[in-house]
């Protein structure tokens, strides 16, 4: 395939190729060989992805405990190629923090629920369960919650709580984090429509 080539979401693509891609190209997804073109997120998602990331990146990344980023290219152990709203990694693990990639599977990992909600809740909880991904949070921005899985000593995800803006968000991943949803949910500057 040459990068000129019509691209298209269920199109098939080896990794190589994929990695390929100019920058130009809309953000995608390659999962199983299948090329996903993601949809622009509405500004209520990306208002909760920035605003989320900046309390992570206050309260873990300045303090050097762990490095967190927003949007990035995720390469799981699968060669699964994806592009989470955040995800957070701890200082010692620095290792997986490429230029471009990030190759292996982050401690915690975000999704904001968007227009594919299906995607998030169901396919992407499996590559991530699949991959070792200790922590996956799910971000409702309509319903106003947070659904944080962690995995089990059986590699299954379980729910361990969800949460509302009542609620504190913490992490016993790296227990300096500390997040009043309110915050989050209830942000003065949010718009929501």
């Amino acid at each position: 395939m040459t990068t000129t080539a019509r691209i298209y979401s269920g199109m098939r693509m080896s990794p190589e190729e994929f990695r390929n891609l100019p920058e130009t190209t809309p953000r995608c997804e390659l999962v199983k060989g299948v090329l996903y073109i993601m949809p622009e997120p509405a500004l209520d998602h990306q208002f909760l992805v920035h605003l989320l990331w900046k309390y992570l990146f206050d309260q873990l990344a300045l303090a050097g405990v762990a490095h967190a980023y927003s949007s990035v290219n995720l390469v799981l152990p699968a060669e699964d190629y994806l592009s989470p709203d955040i995800i957070v990694v701890a200082s010692g693990r620095a290792e997986m923090l490429g230029q471009v990639w990030v190759n292996g599977s982050p401690d915690i990992v975000v999704e904001v629920l968007s227009t594919d909600r299906r995607r998030d809740l169901e396919r992407k909880r499996e590559l991530y369960e699949a991959a070792g991904v200790p922590e996956y949070w799910i971000l409702d921005g309509d319903a106003n919650t947070l659904t944080a899985l962690e995995l089990g000593d059986d590699g299954r995800y379980r729910e361990r709580a969800v949460l509302t803006a009542a609620d504190t968000l913490t992490t016993p991943l790296f227990p300096e984090f500390s997040l009043p949803l309110a915050q989050l949910f209830e942000h003065p500057t949010r718009i929501r429509r």
